[in-house]
């Protein structure tokens, strides 16, 4: 648990010390790590795992399976929309597989409620729920507390209008980095802060 919270934080660090060139950090730097068991065919949550799935400090990237016929999931909001797609292959191309344990990424969505596997006829069968690991509620109540912002919960926080050009002297560059590299920061706290609570909230249901 505690490599996991280093981890997290030592990436997202990285970004927030950078003064010139920095990069505000977003939920597209974190994907969901699903634990499954592929059985013929089906898909179930594996066992082994407490959780069936982990939030890690890794984008999602999209991946071409090696087989003609793909499962593919959805991740639904809490407003029942489908926020995001993703398509895989339990099998990993390896026609020979029959059963065994399977993990499946997934691109990470603030509101998400649950993600929902379909096989390859398109038939539902398998759902989890990921509600857990969300701080967007789409309440409609901006909660900067949570790390909601315009960008990753814009029910909640509406995009504001860009405010007129404001002519200052011309120091004027240095001191507006200076602002955008402080909301940076107190961005990026936000998100280590959720983590580190939705970590410290798994530990706590682990002891129980």
């Amino acid at each position: 648990m505690f490599k996991k919270i280093l981890i997290i934080i030592v990436g997202l660090s990285v970004g927030l010390y950078t003064l010139a060139d920095t990069v505000t950090p977003s939920t597209n730097d974190f994907s969901y790590l699903f634990h499954l068991y592929y059985d013929n065919g089906q898909l179930y949550a594996d066992r082994d795992f407490q959780f069936k799935y982990d939030i890690i400090a890794a984008p999602y990237v999209d991946s071409v399976p090696a087989t003609q016929y793909p499962y593919r999931g959805e991740i639904i909001n809490i407003l029942g929309e489908v926020a995001k797609h993703f398509v895989f292959d339990p099998r990993q191309g390896d026609l020979k597989f029959t059963k065994g344990k399977v993990s499946v990424r997934a691109p990470y969505v603030a509101d998400g409620e649950k993600a929902v596997f379909l096989d390859a006829e398109n038939q539902p069968i398998l759902t989890v729920f990921v509600s857990d690991s969300s701080f967007c509620d789409d309440n409609g109540i901006c909660d900067a507390d949570r790390g909601e912002d315009s960008l990753n919960c814009p029910k909640d926080c509406k995009q504001s209008l860009p405010a007129p050009p404001v002519v200052t002297p011309s120091n004027s560059a240095s001191s507006g980095g200076i602002v955008s590299s402080i909301a940076y920061v107190v961005i990026g706290v936000a998100l280590i802060g959720f983590v580190l609570w939705f970590l410290k909230r798994r530990k706590g249901s682990t002891s129980m």
